[in-house]
């Protein structure tokens, strides 16, 4: 496959740091090693998307990149933040992105085990759907691979804590990563 120079930056809370690890072992770091991409992890513990949209600048505008995987939701939706102001948050971001020619993705949230906060997390990812399909923005849907289908739990066996992802819940997400990227190069190479 030819190379494609890239540069990416994830943005996001701790699922995209890769807690209760390192970073190292966070799902971006695998699949950005994998595909040899040159990245920055800039996923903070416990951050919303409103602590990612004020750093936006600093941790994305300011590097030199061609793509921002932009991901997050999972702390609004346990501290019950408005649907409509998550997504203006991520709009916002893509929007950033887009003005300074640096290509947004965005990473459906994973499933969490908590009742009332997958419930907003469920609008939070039909809002990012939406928004991606009508603007033309790749999405990776985690969400989809994470998902035990009957529960609507993230899957046994795959998770630490019913939040957070497991060193083989990372794998699986470091894989739909990978396929997705493998993919928009394939796309590249055939423009």
């Amino acid at each position: 496959m030819e190379h494609i120079e890239s540069k990416i930056v994830a943005i996001g809370d701790s699922i995209t740091y890769g807690f209760p690890y390192t970073s190292e072992g966070s799902w971006f770091n695998l699949a950005a090693k994998q595909l040899n991409i040159e990245h920055m992890n800039k996923g903070i513990n416990g951050d919303t998307t409103d602590g990612m949209l004020e750093r936006f600048y600093k941790d994305v505008l300011r590097q030199k990149l061609s793509h921002v995987i932009i991901m997050g939701g999972t702390n609004d939706a346990y501290a019950g933040i408005a649907v409509d102001e998550v997504i203006n948050n991520l709009q916002t971001m893509a929007e950033l992105a887009v003005d300074n020619t640096i290509t947004p993705i965005f990473g459906l949230p994973i499933p969490c085990n908590d009742v009332d906060a997958e419930s907003l997390l469920g609008q939070y990812r039909e809002q990012i759907r939406q928004y991606a399909g009508a603007n033309t923005i790749g999405i990776i849907d985690f969400y989809g691979a994470m998902v035990d289908e009957g529960s609507g739990r993230i899957k046994e066996g795959l998770h630490s804590d019913g939040i957070h992802p497991n060193a083989a819940g990372y794998k699986v997400m470091a894989g739909v990563a990978v396929d997705f990227f493998t993919e928009m190069k394939i796309l590249l190479i055939d423009r």
